[in-house]
C-alpha cells in the first residue's frame, strides 16, 4: 500500500483524492517536527503500513491537535438561521453524492472494521510498551533506528 490505509467504505464517499491530501498533509507533517520516532510513525501512517486510528492516541499528535480535538469534543454554538441553512444545504449536497453500498461491501465494511481495530490496538500497545520512543523504518530512507535500538 502506498497511500494512508483508508477504509473503502469513506473513499467510496470521498474519492481518492482525500486519500492522497491526507498523505501530503501526514508527510508535510512529518518533515517538519523534529521527532524522529514521532516522524516515524506519521510516514507509516502515510504509506498505509499503519493504521490512521494510531494517531488518536500517539502522544505527539495530542499534544499538537488535542485543543482541536477538545474543541471538536465542545457543543457547539447554536447556528443562526443563515448558516443553519447552509449547513443543511451541505448535508442535503453530501447525500445526493453518497454511494449507498452493497449488502456485500456493508458485510466487508464490517469485517474490515474489526480487523482495523485488532490492529490498532496491537500497534498502539506496541508503542506504549516501548515508551512511544522507537524510530520506525519506514522503508523510504528517512527513518533511522534510534540510538537506544540498534
Amino acid at each position: 500500500m502506498d497511500r494512508p490505509d483508508v477504509s473503502p467504505a469513506l473513499l467510496r464517499n470521498t474519492g481518492d483524492d482525500f486519500a492522497r491530501q491526507l498523505q501530503a498533509r501526514l508527510i508535510e507533517l512529518a518533515d517538519a517536527t523534529d521527532d524522529a520516532a514521532y516522524a516515524s510513525r506519521l510516514r507509516l501512517v502515510a504509506s498505509g503500513k499503519r493504521p490512521l486510528r494510531t494517531l488518536l492516541a500517539d502522544p505527539q499528535w495530542r499534544a499538537s491537535f488535542g485543543s482541536q480535538m477538545q474543541l471538536l469534543a465542545d457543543p457547539p454554538e447554536p447556528l443562526d438561521e443563515e448558516r443553519r441553512r447552509a449547513l443543511d444545504d451541505a448535508v442535503a449536497e453530501a447525500r445526493r453524492h453518497m454511494v449507498r453500498p452493497t449488502e456485500d461491501q456493508v458485510v466487508s465494511d464490517a469485517a474490515d472494521v474489526m480487523r482495523r481495530a485488532r490492529l490498532v490496538d496491537e500497534t498502539i500497545r506496541e508503542d506504549e510498551l516501548n515508551g512511544w520512543t522507537y524510530v520506525h523504518d519506514t522503508g523510504d530512507g528517512t527513518g533511522e533506528p534510534a540510538a537506544g535500538d540498534r
